[in-house]
């Protein structure tokens, strides 16, 4: 899965990538493991997954609820960015 965005606190965009779109390489991007999972992600939001993962590893599954543990599972993290993190702009390979 590729999910690129745009995060209005920072003022930048940002590219995830999860699976075989992992291995290439997106400049300014760095590789954050967590459970045996492995996603890259641009700097500034390698930060804010680091620190979700460290100290409110939880994310909404929807609007509504209910909160669920954070992983690097792609419908977990898919959901973590629309839901807490926003700006997301487009998703490919993304779940269904």
């Amino acid at each position: 899965m590729q999910v690129t965005g745009f995060d209005d606190r920072l003022g930048s965009g940002y590219v995830l990538s999860t699976g075989s779109h992992a291995e290439e390489a997106v400049p300014g991007s760095r590789v954050v493991s967590h459970g045996g999972r492995t996603v890259r992600v641009t700097d500034g939001l390698a930060g804010m997954l680091e620190d979700a993962l460290a100290h409110r590893p939880v994310t909404p599954m929807g609007w509504s609820g209910p909160e669920v543990p954070l992983t690097l599972d792609d419908p977990v993290i898919l959901a973590w960015l629309r839901h807490v993190v926003g700006g997301v702009v487009s998703v490919s390979d993304g779940p269904v």
